[in-house]
């Protein structure tokens, strides 16, 4: 297994775990139509808070990769996965700090979420999604 394929296929759990994020914090919000008690919300908030440790975990991860061999990318589609990689990381650490220390700005977590998710959506497509049509 390549290092190329490795970091695809870790791309793609990040993104389906962005996904289930993204839910997980809808149904919290109320913005999935679905009957939940208080103590079912808890629950959630608390899934969502541990899905989003996991993906800055896989986030730096993925990122750590990256600093080995450094390489100039030659493509635009490089470039544009190269920069959203790196914001998406600069994100999800951003929400985390914000949500550990500076609970006065928690309001912005839902754009900060949004953005990461939106920024990782962009990474997959840039990157990963390209490895899995060529080495198909």
């Amino acid at each position: 297994m390549s290092l190329q394929m490795v970091k695809a296929v870790l791309t793609t759990v990040l993104l389906l775990l962005t996904i289930a994020q993204g839910l997980s914090m809808a149904l919290v919000r109320g913005w999935v139509k679905v009957k939940l008690e208080p103590a079912d919300r808890q629950r959630w908030r608390k899934r969502h808070r541990w899905g989003g440790v996991a993906s800055l975990v896989l986030t730096l991860a993925l990122a750590a990769t990256m600093l080995g061999p450094l390489y100039e990318p030659y493509s635009l589609r490089a470039w544009t996965h190269a920069v959203m990689g790196a914001l998406a990381t600069l994100v999800l650490l951003a929400k985390a700090i914000i949500t550990h220390r500076f609970r006065r700005y928690l309001r912005y977590n839902t754009a900060l979420g949004t953005a990461a998710g939106l920024l990782i959506l962009g990474t997959f497509i840039s990157g990963p999604l390209w490895y899995f049509v060529y080495a198909a």
